[in-house]
């Protein structure tokens, strides 16, 4: 896949057509968020820019899995550059592995570990260090917090930033953020299709389509269809995605990218399992226990408009704004509590399998303004640079449920039935919640010399809310609002005694106000935001003339004040009271090892603890335990061999130790998924210049294991799969 990279020529010329004066320059956007700060910068004579040298075409066969330059600190900037854990799932690496899914993708990120889909929520539930992140996707920088499941169609990598990031983000981001960053069109005429076939009458097909429609504009299309059976014939998924990009004024003082976004799909979801004895039930992997009436059927439409304005002196104000409309509405079966009498001994074809409905709805519409000042200066003889940003957030979210749901009959382990049920059910509105959030920040750079560099940055934000639950019964019919403002800080020092070595300290702050994911009740309305903090030390270092990346850090992540409901307080209300704590230490490495070699691996090793909790009977028995979804240790290695020109072999692992699910119950707590090696393979076939072959199996041993755990319940993952994909360039 050809990539496209800008880099300042350092010649002052350029093209008469591309040089607008100062008093020309256009801000059309930015102007709304950032005239005042930025009118102190301004300059009024007139100034040209430097000719921006484009180099088109990037082949993914000589891309590495390194993660290149990144915008997830909001400032482009190399890895090495950023005082803080950061791993890169790139198109390369989703590419050879056949990735079709970010929550797939972000398997290769030890630290990671997901949710069962539950808990009122529908889509990719994440954690990172233990700590949610679901309110934490970002999507091109702007916040991505809606709930569906995300494609990798259109991505050109993912970016996990570890530790509290509120002074870059806002809200939330106590264990990180999760970035996806789009593919965007090039100054080139190339295009790419690939065809999968697999079991489970697995067909995807993805176009990726970029046109120079002239010297300094292009158009990128990407096209996406995915149509699976899956387990048993039955849980299946049929998804749809386009994305189209046009981007005008590429290099030029003046850059617009107008974008719009669809995604949707239709599937029958798998809630997985039951816990039986502290372990999961030992359900047949290969068996689905829903219904063919089943569905989740979501979609997401945004539409992106993006000015940059760059200056002659090499500033810049890019200002976004985003608007996004999401629809969600679920109909699933979940397995009920098994009987009394049912042990792991006893556990057979025979057993009777009760089942419930896990039935809701809702619709989701998003407005989001942001811009970002980027200069670098000369102060007191050191070279400093500074971000100014502003972000503005209009959020609305509706949750509607169903009443007349049709029972669920229970089936056997054996039989399975999966006969349709007649949909009597009657959708209502619930809720809806509509929140405003304003943040300011500010970030400087220094470079105090040659070989130190300080990171220092604060934000404000103001967090409103209102939620309106008249659809529900009495008592929780009543309106609720609140309102909060607080700010947060970074630091960071960074020593480069070379350019390939970097040694660095951070520290950071976050928070998670009590309307985070778009719902209060009584008591939450009334509780001030969690915080939190993170502080880090690490090295990175670039080796064989940079071809090879290799990062180590250790972290401490505190949550010191999580929300508990207090049974001393008349009200139930409640308290900021508890605390708890993940210490982590983490090795990476991703590049090429020479020119036929690749490897991305990673090692994580984290120990989780509730500190404190509320003074209930039950919240104290949970202090000392671990908070749930923090295995001890996770891994993964992805590498792939060149053995001719033509043949390319790879393979890797995923590993995990024993995990617990989430909960603030010492029961639940107590559950234990086993430890699991999963064994992947991949092998390559390129039988002309533009056309290649690739076989991909995931789960090599056909190994049954759960990868996502809700308090209620277990998911055993896909067991062996087999894809072969087809790629074309034209």
């Amino acid at each position: 896949m050809a990539n496209c990279v800008a880099s300042r020529s350092p010649s002052p010329a350029r093209p008469e057509s591309a040089s607008p004066t100062r008093d020309a320059a256009l801000l059309p956007l930015g102007a709304l968020l950032l005239a005042a700060s930025v009118s102190g910068w301004a300059q009024t004579e007139t100034g040209t820019l430097a000719p921006v040298v484009v180099k088109e075409k990037r082949d993914r066969e000589t891309q590495t899995y390194q993660s290149g330059v990144t915008s997830v600190g909001k400032t482009p900037s190399a890895a090495k550059d950023i005082p803080q854990s950061l791993t890169v799932v790139n198109d390369k690496l989703m590419q050879d592995q056949g990735k079709d899914s970010f929550k797939e993708a972000l398997r290769n990120v030890p630290g990671i570990t997901f949710e069962a889909g539950e808990g009122g929520r529908i889509g990719d539930s994440i954690r990172l260090r233990g700590f949610s992140v679901s309110g934490d996707i970002y999507l091109d920088g702007i916040r991505d917090i809606a709930q569906y499941n995300r494609d990798t169609f259109n991505y050109d990598r993912i970016e996990v930033l570890r530790g509290s990031a509120s002074m870059l983000f806002g809200r939330g981001s106590t264990g990180g953020v999760v970035n996806q960053v789009s593919k965007v069109p090039r100054l080139i005429t190339e295009h790419e299709v690939n065809v999968t076939v697999g079991d489970g009458n697995y067909l995807r097909t993805t176009g990726d389509f970029n046109i120079r429609t002239g010297d300094a504009a292009a158009l990128r299309i990407g096209t996406m269809t995915t149509d699976w059976d899956g387990r048993a014939g039955k849980a299946s998924t049929q998804r749809r995605g386009l994305a189209l990009d046009y981007r005008l004024g590429i290099g030029t003082a003046d850059e617009f990218l107008f974008s719009l976004y669809h995604l949707n799909y239709d599937d029958k979801p798998d809630l997985g399992g039951r816990w039986l004895e502290l372990r999961p039930a030992p359900f047949p992997a290969d068996k689905w226990y829903g219904a063919d009436s089943d569905y989740q059927r979501d979609s997401a439409d945004m539409a992106t408009v993006m000015h940059t304005h760059r200056w002659a002196d090499g500033s810049s104000l890019k200002t976004t704004l985003r608007d996004g409309r999401f629809k969600r509405d679920l109909w699933a079966t979940q397995i009920n509590g098994l009987a009394g009498s049912v042990t792991q001994a006893n556990f057979g074809a025979n057993t009777v399998v009760p089942r419930g409905t896990q039935t809701r709805a809702g619709e989701e519409h998003h407005t989001f303004l942001q811009s970002d000042y980027l200069t670098t200066t000369q102060w007191f003889g050191r070279k400093n640079q500074l971000l100014l940003g502003a972000d503005l957030a209009r959020e609305r979210s509706a949750r509607d449920g169903y009443t007349r749901i049709p029972a669920r009959p229970s089936t056997t382990v054996g039989l399975a039935d999966n006969s349709p049920l007649v949909d009597t059910r009657i959708r209502v509105r619930q809720t809806e919640f509509t929140s405003t959030a304003l943040g300011l920040y500010a970030q400087d750079t220094i470079a105090i010399t040659p070989q130190w560099k300080l990171v220092g940055g604060v934000r404000y934000d103001r967090f409103s809310g209102d939620f309106d639950r008249s659809g529900n019964a009495a008592p929780n019919n009543t309106p609720l609002s609140r309102s909060d403002g607080i700010w947060s800080k970074r630091l960071g020092v960074m020593y480069q005694p070379r350019d390939e070595v970097t040694y660095y300290a951070s520290y950071g702050t976050s928070f998670n106000t009590s309307g985070d994911l778009y719902q209060y009740d009584a008591n939450s309305a009334n509780t001030p935001p969690e915080s939190s903090r993170n502080i880090e030390i690490g090295a990175k270092w670039e080796l064989w003339d940079g071809d090879l990346s290799l990062r180590t850090a250790l972290a401490r992540t505190d949550k010191f004040n999580e929300r508990n409901t207090d049974v001393n307080q008349a009200t139930g209300e409640f308290l900021l009271s508890g605390q708890r704590h993940t210490d982590a230490l983490e090795f990476e490495v991703a590049g090429r090892i020479n020119p036929r070699w690749d490897v991305f691996a990673g090692i994580a090793f984290m120990r989780a603890v509730i500190d404190k909790a509320g003074s209930s009977a039950a919240a104290q028995a949970t202090v000392g335990l671990n908070p749930g979804l923090t295995p001890r240790r996770q891994a993964n290695l992805w590498t792939t061999y060149k053995l001719t020109e033509k043949w390319r072999v790879g393979g890797g692992f995923t590993y995990a130790s024993e995990n617990s699910p989430i909960s603030a119950n010492a029961a639940a707590l107590a559950n234990r998924a086993p430890g699991y090696t999963r064994w992947d393979g991949m092998l390559e076939y390129v039988y002309s210049e533009n056309h290649s072959f690739r076989l991909n199996v995931d789960n090599l041993t056909n190994k049954a294991y759960y990868s996502s755990l809700y308090q209620a319940w277990p998911s055993v993952a896909p067991l062996r799969t087999v894809r072969a994909t087809w790629t074309g360039h034209f």
